[in-house]
């Protein structure tokens, strides 16, 4: 998606949906503790009350979750902030990223583009978590969870021998497989997704701290020999650069790039790190999730098959076709999922007309990034059609009879939801204003 002052972002990525204006207190721990109590009367031999302690727990981890990424995100402004020579001041996500929306609007209203794009998250769920949570509504629904796994797989925490795939997602793995991240090889490999290290193309897109030599397109570091917005150029250019640049060109180039490339796609061979969210065949260390099948080897990781050892109860990747573990293996992903284990983020990122904003966003990219990621994990899972916020009495009461106890308990969770809600929206407006889609 491309707005009229060059913003753009993977179709997958838009934060699409109304921002809350409801301010953020301090309030979210207190709140929680005090909810937590009012949920001490549910009745675990019911099936409908036991889903509404699973919907608790998620509530719970949800909430911690965003309140960390909106912390994330007061860092990230913060930091662009201090090197813009703004103000630092602000101690809220809301009142920091403002000051930079601030800026970011005048510098669109003067014409100069900012260009984000982050390709979506790839993030594992916390098996032992889901597995122990599903194990414990399962055993009050009577389902079967290999039976009854709709549009996924069966899955389970494995230390021992795998009979199918194994998945392993940690730093510094070494994989001989699929990975989903970043794979680091000293063989150059093709790579889809962002390249670190060397490119042999003689075409490409993002940042070569050694210039392009030829057909050059975007922000130069160094000197500009061409055009600078529009004029001719023969030393540095705070605007946009066409022609070539013998330093830190980011952009796009017909030149093959000589030094070291980052943060973009390299139409060729890449010899480093190359970062693919849908996973690319790799034969080096992985730091993401790496997927092989084991053979003889042992699987420290997620099992999709039979699991010889130690095994966490099975989990559903999909929907249980089971009336209380429909809403059960709901509720137990997104408390799995708020452990925001997510591979590195792919950025990428050009600023045209303010060599400024483009050396402030350049040296805090990755953090940018990985707030980005987070807030995407979390943003359905909280205030998306089928996310906490969206779930009520009657969601349970569907399945059984959640009694006073129920009532009661959902009742207490209401201030929890709502600032898990505000938290999270917190987020979503950080993230459109570090992408240049201000309000």
């Amino acid at each position: 998606m491309t707005n009229r002052k060059g913003f753009k972002l993977l179709p997958a990525v838009v934060l699409g949906g109304t921002v809350m204006l409801a301010a953020v207190t301090n309030g979210g721990c207190s709140a929680a503790a005090g909810a937590a109590a009012g949920c001490s009367g549910l009745d675990v031999k019911s099936s409908a009350q036991l889903t509404v302690k699973g919907w608790v727990d998620a509530v719970t981890a949800l909430d911690a979750a965003a309140t960390k990424v909106e912390g994330q995100w007061l860092n990230v402004c913060n930091e662009i902030n201090g090197n813009l020579g703004l103000d630092t001041s602000k101690t809220t996500a809301a009142d920091a990223c403002g000051v930079l929306n601030t800026y970011i609007a005048a510098d669109l209203q003067k014409g100069i583009t900012l260009t984000l794009t982050v390709s979506p998250p790839t993030c594992q769920a916390d098996l032992s978590v889901q597995g122990n949570c599903e194990a414990n509504c399962n055993a009050s629904a009577n389902c079967n969870v290999q039976a009854s796994c709709m549009g996924g797989d069966v899955v389970v925490g494995c230390q021992g021998s795998c009979s199918a795939q194994c998945d392993v997602t940690q730093p510094s793995f070494m994989c001989n497989g699929t990975c989903k991240g970043e794979c680091t090889a000293s063989a150059a490999v093709s790579c889809s997704g962002e390249c670190t290290g060397s490119c042999d193309a003689p075409m490409w897109t993002g940042t070569c701290d050694a210039g392009c030599t030829a057909s050059f397109s975007g922000s130069c570091g160094g000197n500009c020999m061409g055009m600078c917005d529009g004029m001719n150029s023969t030393g540095s250019c705070m605007g946009k650069c066409v022609g070539m640049c013998d330093a830190k060109a980011s952009g796009s180039c017909m030149a093959k790039c000589t030094g070291m490339f980052t943060g973009g796609t390299c139409s060729g061979m890449c010899t480093g790190k190359c970062n693919v969210a849908a996973g690319a065949m790799c034969s080096g260390t992985c730091n993401g999730t790496c997927s092989f099948m084991p053979g003889s080897a042992m699987c420290n990781g997620e099992c999709h098959g039979m699991c010889t050892g130690m095994a966490t109860p099975p989990t559903c990747t999909g929907t249980l076709n089971c009336m209380a573990s429909a809403q059960c293996n709901a509720n137990c992903q997104a408390t799995a999922k708020a452990s925001l284990n997510c591979s590195p983020p792919q950025v990428q990122f050009n600023v045209e007309g303010d060599g400024k904003l483009f050396t402030a966003f350049q040296m805090f990219l990755g953090d940018i990034g990985v707030a980005f990621n987070d807030t995407l994990a979390l943003k359905d899972l909280i205030i998306g059609s089928n996310g906490i916020a969206s779930q009520t009495a009657s969601t349970f009461s569907a399945i059984g009879d959640i009694g006073a106890a129920g009532a009661s308990c959902l009742a207490a969770q209401a201030s929890v939801v709502a600032h898990a809600s505000a938290s999270i929206n917190v987020s979503v407006k950080a993230s459109a204003t570090v992408s240049g889609s201000t309000s």
